[in-house]
């Protein structure tokens, strides 16, 4: 076509040439599909190939914008849901939920510190040290492992061990997806240790020395302290470690717990692992009075197991103004280390302890759905600075064991 003559014509319009057709084939990949209000109207990305084949030798052939509709929606599902969606695309039963039992709700529940000074009366009855009280002092067993529920000091526990350079997993395990919850149930039902696979740290390679935060109340619910077997099988496998347990005010938790996450852990408890009352129900049907029962009873069948597994080294603390005091007290962590911790979005803050302590994360906006990835995250990042740290104890005490 003559280019000068086109534009001396009124009605003519100048065209680009067109390009060679493999050029044109690859402006509409195999999944677009050209929108119309038409259902008819509809092209699939074959036909118009076979449109841009007929058209080739063409000149008025212009490259087509793909409209806004075709573009896939490529946002990865929420982690909470993976396992879920996998489990739906292989056509898989979702794992038969694991039984679990409380003793009775115990009337008129004994103090920490009134249990600790029974508990180590009877292990002096047994002629069995406490690491506390030897000379030279003696350091707790590792691993730790805090049975503690979740919005029960978890993450000021994880901090207050990892001030003293161990480490620590909370969660998740470090620098993983894995979550410690999932780890531990799996090797729970085949019989083996129950931090097989995920007892070191991914990018250190050190082996874990403290756990916290244990449980997933996901659809594979699972909690060591009050699933079934869960206990004995810690026992079994690490006979002399150190069992912690941080008691909060049950009132100031049920606070805290309900509020969590806009009330997501709440709605998991009930709806997947049927607590606290062991049966389906609706999440109206369960009474302040039923979660308190439950907190309690928790801490009374953790304090059943330490009496009846007296070798093992038992740590109990009332989170307080007092807890600093008695931290140190057991573990000979300087009290500095211990304070009131909730994770950020990228690090964790620690505060002074009061009366009744904020606990672990709860700021105004914790409706956010991926707190759990924002914590593993942010105590991931701390973990890690606390690795490259590892030559300066100015500030931090490193634990003798280490």
């Amino acid at each position: 076509m003559d280019m000068n003559a086109a534009a001396d014509d009124d009605d003519a319009t100048i065209d680009i040439p067109a390009p060679p057709v493999r050029d044109m084939l690859s402006w509409y990949p195999d999944e677009v599909v050209e929108w119309s209000a038409n259902p008819k109207a509809m092209r699939t990305s074959q036909n118009i190939k076979k449109s841009f084949m007929t058209k080739s030798n063409s000149t008025s052939i212009r490259p087509k914008t793909t409209p806004k509709a075709t573009i896939n929606n490529t946002t990865k599902p929420r982690r909470q849901n993976d396992k879920r969606a996998k489990a739906l695309k292989d056509n898989k039963p979702r794992k038969k939920q694991l039984p679990w039992s409380l003793p009775p709700h115990p009337q008129n529940q004994t103090t920490s510190e009134q249990f600790m000074k029974e508990l180590s009366a009877y292990k002096k009855s047994l002629g069995i040290p406490l690491p506390w009280e030897t000379t030279p002092r003696s350091n707790l067993s590792l691993p730790i492992i805090s049975l503690s529920l979740p919005k029960s000091a978890t993450t000021t526990t994880r901090m207050y061990f990892s001030c003293a350079k161990l480490t620590t997993a909370h969660t998740n395990r470090p620098f993983a997806t894995t979550r410690i919850g999932d780890c531990m149930r799996d090797n729970f039902l085949n019989g083996t240790s129950p931090f097989h696979g995920c007892e070191t740290n991914v990018r250190t390679k050190k082996v874990v020395d403290v756990w916290t935060d244990i449980g997933i109340p996901d659809d594979y619910c699972f909690y060591s302290s009050l699933h079934d077997g869960g206990l004995e099988h810690i026992a079994k496998f690490y006979p002399n470690a150190t069992l912690l347990l941080v008691v909060r005010d049950s009132e100031s938790w049920i606070a805290s717990f309900k509020k969590w996450a806009g009330g997501r852990l709440l709605k998991k408890w009930i709806d997947t692992c049927s607590f606290p009352l062991g049966k389906p129900v609706k999440r109206e049907e369960v009474t302040d009075r039923d979660w308190k029962d439950f907190y309690e009873a928790h801490t009374e069948k953790v304090r059943q197991f330490a009496k009846k597994h007296p070798h093992m080294t038992y740590v109990e603390v009332e989170l307080g103004v007092s807890s600093a005091n008695m931290m140190e007290f057991y573990s000979g962590i300087p009290r500095s280390c211990f304070g009131d911790c909730h994770p950020g979005k990228k690090h964790v803050s620690c505060g002074p302890v009061t009366d009744k302590p904020e606990g672990d994360g709860d700021d105004d906006d914790d409706d956010d759905e991926d707190d759990d990835d924002d914590d593993a995250e942010s105590e991931s990042q701390d973990q890690d600075e606390d690795d490259d740290d590892d030559d300066d104890d100015s500030e931090r005490q490193r634990h003798p064991l280490r």
